[in-house]
């Protein structure tokens, strides 16, 4: 698969949104408002306050309302709140607030707390059978005469899914019930008039289609409406006049400033001003289009993997995003990591896969996601095949192991370094990183005074020293892996055939040799192919230089420049063994990348790609050379470390005598 280096491989519409420029525009926004804000004068609050009305027009404009009708808030939350506790004294008390289970989970969480404060009943209209959203349908036979206000999300974060809210909002006009619209995964990329039909409150923010930022949230409340509204938190910006400071005199201004407080935050607001310019610049219709035209490929691409859609198929029924219902979470997770290291940018909710092609994504980026999708979940397949099933006569061959290792037949050979204050460790340029300290062992107690019958000690190591095991969150592609760390990661993995492939004659000759998939695919020739939750050990006999660091470590003066130079695995070659399934992959070096693996596009591959895949990586082996090409069992020990990312270990071989 190409990686992909540009806009096009963008689906996070759905989150947070990006147009041409926006990087440049933002920059320009900030440095502007900066060079404003420092200066040495007194002309910051005009400038603020005004940038601050430019985008309350900008959003006027976009839904459409009058003047003194729309303000600004931080977020849809902050924006519900404001309404619901502005409302007359009582008004809602003894009846019902009517919200749909996938609604913006924060406004559910927000109208439980405050239901037996205000006195209300909160109604869940629940999913809708056999759905993952609740049908318009569903919501409005729920809708009674005793709802005193009814919460609507017009295109649902959850599913995508999109309500009729004209048909609602005819129906909460005959009930005289209240109406909140969230316009939040629909405003930017499709119409929508809060003046016909005409709505009561919308709440809103400025991230998903219109590219903005955070904080950068709406509030719209009819004029009619407005003079009964009193919000609970006011402050010198809620008045008419800011500056009538009597104490004893304060009055809510007569417009939709009476929503705001004491001085208005305003840096999001002119963050997100150059978004809304450049999207008041675009044909809605065009923005659709192109939407609709790679959500539509998404769904084929979808059903070609037999993934069902999380997500309604009609598209009238539907938002910009696509949800789609991947095998469990950890299969998601796996997906998106994968894209991520390519430059795709998905990403998921437990085992919902979330995309949302936008101004910027390119057509072709659906294919290459779906086809790195397929091929990661092939590899998931391959590896996973056979775990858990019961070999036949399993009995027989425990008590085969148990005489084998009694008699002598099966010998153990240890391939762990010794760990101590020699013990050689990673060096990395201390402007660019931290690093691991020595080990150290610090002496409690030997027979003496602070413990007269035992010795004992503690240690002070890093994760990753010694002979060690990298878990797949120890890598930024591994980060996503629910079971990724040394206390989640399942053991039943741990043990496993090993494939041993001697390069020791090439690493003597040549310290930065690479073994590369030709190596590998002329080993198998010889020795039989590499079967799926298998290891494979590379053989360079490093382990020899072990007991001088520097020898070991074979840096260069300048390791930015230069690097150290040590033998490992090309890209390919880690890229053909995760084809073929394998539990993991281990070096007799200080790493499981080569030396100069820094300089390789991308970057540390055997990392990257192992802990994408969640699969495991080992380090500092030594004792290689006691092992067969074939045949040998590999037995890995990591400390169960709570949320650790790697552990030294005590890596022990079975091997037939």
């Amino acid at each position: 698969m190409t990686r992909n280096t540009t806009e096009g491989g963008y689906f996070l519409y759905h989150s947070i949104g990006i147009y041409p420029g926006k990087e440049e525009d933002l920059s320009r926004a900030m440095a502007e408002f900066s060079e404003v804000w420092a200066a040495p004068n007194d002309k910051q609050w005009g400038y603020v306050l005004r940038k601050r009305q430019d985008f309350i027009d900008r959003w006027r404009r976009l839904i459409n309302v009058p003047k003194g009708s729309l303000t600004t808030v931080d977020n849809v939350t902050e924006g519900l709140q404001k309404i619901l506790r502005a409302l007359p004294e009582g008004s809602l008390r003894g009846k019902k607030v009517l919200a749909a289970a996938d609604c913006f989970p924060s406004l559910h969480f927000l109208l439980a707390g405050l239901a037996p404060k205000m006195g209300f009943t909160l109604t869940t209209v629940p999913l809708s059978e056999g759905r993952a959203w609740v049908e318009t349908e569903d919501y409005l036979a729920h809708w009674t005469p005793d709802v005193g206000l009814a919460l609507i999300t017009w295109v649902t974060s959850i599913g995508s899914s999109k309500m009729d809210y004209p048909a609602l909002v005819a129906h909460g006009r005959t009930m005289g019930t209240l109406m909140v619209v969230d316009i939040t995964q629909g405003a930017g990329l499709m119409p929508f008039d809060a003046m016909n039909p005409r709505v009561d409150f919308v709440v809103s923010t400025s991230l998903k289609w219109l590219c903005g930022t955070p904080g950068a949230g709406i509030l719209y409340a009819d004029k009619d409406l407005i003079p009964t509204l009193m919000p609970e938190g006011r402050g010198w910006f809620s008045q008419n006049n800011p500056f009538s400071w009597d104490l004893d005199k304060f009055e809510y201004a007569p417009d939709v400033r009476r929503f705001d407080t004491g001085t208005p935050g305003s840096v999001a607001a002119i963050a997100s001003l150059p978004a809304l310019e450049w999207f008041s610049k675009q044909d809605l219709n065009d923005v659709a289009a192109h939407n609709r035209r790679l959500v539509d490929r998404v769904i084929t691409r979808a059903d070609r993997l037999n993934l069902p859609l999380h997500s309604p198929r009609d598209p009238d029924r539907r938002g910009g995003a696509v949800m789609i219902r991947m095998p469990d979470k950890a299969e998601a997770a796996a997906c998106v990591g994968a894209l991520g290291v390519e430059g795709y940018s998905v990403d998921f909710r437990g085992p919902i896969l979330r995309m949302s092609p936008g101004f910027v994504t390119e057509e072709r980026a659906v294919d290459a996601v779906f086809d790195m999708m397929e091929e990661v979940m092939t590899r998931r397949r391959c590896r996973f095949a056979g775990q858990g099933e019961k070999a036949k006569g399993a009995a027989e061959v425990l008590a085969a192991l148990a005489s084998g290792l009694a008699g002598g037949a099966v010998r153990v050979v240890d391939l762990t370094a010794q760990l101590g204050p020699e013990t050689p460790i990673l060096r990395l340029p201390e402007d660019l990183a931290r690093n691991t300290p020595k080990v150290a062992i610090h002496r409690i107690s030997e027979y003496d005074t602070d413990g007269p019958f035992w010795a004992w000690n503690w240690l002070e190591l890093g994760e990753h020293s010694g002979t060690h095991f990298d878990a797949p969150h120890h890598w930024l592609s591994g980060k996503d892996h629910p079971d990724g760390f040394t206390d989640t990661l399942s053991v039943q993995r741990l043990i496993a055939p090993a494939n041993v492939i001697d390069c020791s004659a090439e690493a003597a000759a040549d310290p930065d040799f690479l073994l590369t998939a030709a190596h590998v695919k002329a080993w198998e020739a010889k020795h039989g192919p590499i079967g799926p939750g298998e290891w494979v050990l590379m053989r360079t006999d490093w382990d020899k230089r072990s007991h001088d660091e520097e020898l070991f470590l074979n840096e260069d003066p300048d390791p930015y420049e230069d690097g150290s130079h040590s033998p490992g695995p090309s890209t390919d070659c880690i890229d053909y063994l995760l084809g073929k399934g394998i539990v993991g992959w281990g070096t007799q070096c200080i790493g499981t990348d080569a030396g100069m693996a820094g300089k390789f596009s991308p970057p540390f591959p055997a990392h990257n790609f192992l802990h994408r895949d969640n699969c495991f990586g080992l380090a500092s082996l030594c004792n290689l050379d006691q092992l067969p090409p074939k045949g040998a069992v590999l037995i890995v020990t990591p400390l169960k470390i709570k949320d650790g990312t790697g552990s030294p270990i005590r890596a022990l071989a079975l091997v037939l005598d």
